[in-house]
């Protein structure tokens, strides 16, 4: 896919501050760029090309409590604002350890409706937990991959352009995205055939 003469290249050291989470990833990093720039860089090699490339719990929400509208809204709302602090806390990390940890609330909110299912209090297709299941187990797995810098920790400057850890976490949350997808296919099925009961 890259096929344009970019800028020069940096190396960590030289890298800006915001790129410089990853001490093992030695070169190819990107300098300060505009707009233009930015879109300019999805047609050279550089070390984020394969994150560019490669780039869910409202369905399970939705679908666990859908006979139950005021506590669906109700968790759909704090489910959105548990991801919105995610987000700020991940962002103002200042490890990647407390950047992962960060995301720890919205993952124990979702877990609490996999539970819910596997009680069989709510609804939802039998079958999509299973596929919800490996999707976070998916997402859990390329997060510690990212945080534990494997494999470049073992041989620096190897794995600069392909093969890092972060594009090994990008790979395995957009397989991560499959499963929630048939997740809710599956539970879309479910819910063209199933009624709530009367109040």
């Amino acid at each position: 896919m890259a096929f344009l003469n970019g800028p020069r290249l940096l190396d960590w050291a030289n890298s800006p501050p915001h790129l410089q989470f990853n001490r093992y990833v030695l070169t190819g990093y990107r300098p300060v760029s505009s707009v233009q720039d930015c879109v300019r860089s999805l047609f050279y090699l550089h070390n984020e090309l394969g994150n560019i490339y490669t780039h869910g719990a409202l369905p399970i929400v939705y679908t666990t409590l859908l006979c139950y509208p005021l506590i669906r809204t109700v968790a759909l709302l704090v489910y959105i604002l548990l991801s919105g602090y995610a987000i700020y806390c991940a962002i103002t990390a200042r490890s990647r350890v407390r950047r992962l940890r960060s995301f720890a609330w919205q993952a124990l909110f979702r877990f609490s409706f996999f539970l819910l299912r596997w009680a069989g209090v709510g609804g939802g297709s039998p079958t999509s937990l299973r596929l919800f299941l490996t999707m976070d187990t998916l997402a859990v797995v390329g997060g510690v991959i990212n945080i534990t810098r494997v494999p470049e920790r073992f041989r620096p400057g190897l794995f600069d352009y392909w093969c890092n850890s972060h594009q090994i976490m990008h790979v395995l949350v957009v397989i991560s995205i499959l499963y929630l997808h048939w997740g809710v296919l599956d539970d879309l099925l479910w819910i063209n055939t199933h009624r709530c009961p009367s109040n």
